[in-house]
């Protein structure tokens, strides 16, 4: 089941509001509209580096937790933890799907995945996507749901956006036949800097190979 919902991740990248975020929604237009995709916009690209931990919890009843890193342009990696065999990361190019107790990975180009929306160089949701619809939650909460624009991912993603700053929370996304994964953001910290290995399935596979340590 976790396995499942987590290919949907990737080919949906399936992630819902937190718990806080549960008010009537006020839809915004004209200048309002505008004003709130800028304040979007602009939290995306001040975040280079981002760590948080993560709750997932999918339709059909799954529960995981880990941690999450994020590199921008194109670099993110989904630790979770035990009793989990999971591991995603995108290296840039190619996101990755590692069930370390099979022994198998599956491969999605990145650009096919939601993740490719908020992990580019330069963020402009306006641009980049088709935008379906922009709202507030009480005065916390900036939500904007977007379509992807090149027809290559199924499905939309709703971000959330909290505070002042409008850092964003989470996402929710549903996919083509209905499929959920919901993930919460929670300790999110910005370091300095990440070992490029995070990144890199290769490196990880090297260091479980039998005989290392």
């Amino acid at each position: 089941m976790l396995r499942r919902s987590a290919l949907a991740g990737i080919a949906a990248l399936l992630l819902i509001a937190p718990a806080q975020a549960q008010q009537t929604q006020t839809v915004l237009q004209g200048a309002e509209r505008a004003a709130a995709l800028a304040r979007a916009n602009t939290a995306l690209n001040s975040v280079s580096r981002l760590q948080a931990r993560f709750e997932q919890a999918s339709s059909g009843g799954g529960r995981a937790s880990g941690v999450v890193y994020m590199q921008r342009p194109g670099r993110l990696r989904f630790e979770y933890d035990a009793p989990a065999t999971l591991l995603i990361v995108s290296d840039g190019n190619v996101v990755y799907l590692r069930d370390t107790a099979l022994r198998n990975t599956d491969r999605t180009p990145l650009r096919s995945t939601p993740l490719n929306l908020i992990l580019r160089q330069q963020i402009n949701l306006e641009r980049d996507a088709r935008i379906t619809r922009v709202a507030t939650e009480g005065d916390r909460w900036i939500v904007v749901t977007a379509r992807d624009r090149s027809g290559q991912t199924d499905g939309e993603i709703t971000m959330f956006f909290e505070g002042p700053n409008a850092q964003l929370r989470a996402w929710d996304v549903t996919d083509a036949t209905g499929a959920r994964t919901r993930i919460n953001l929670t300790n999110i910290t910005q370091p300095a800097n990440f070992s490029a290995s995070l990144f890199r399935l290769e490196d990880q596979l090297e260091r479980n190979r039998p005989g290392r340590r």
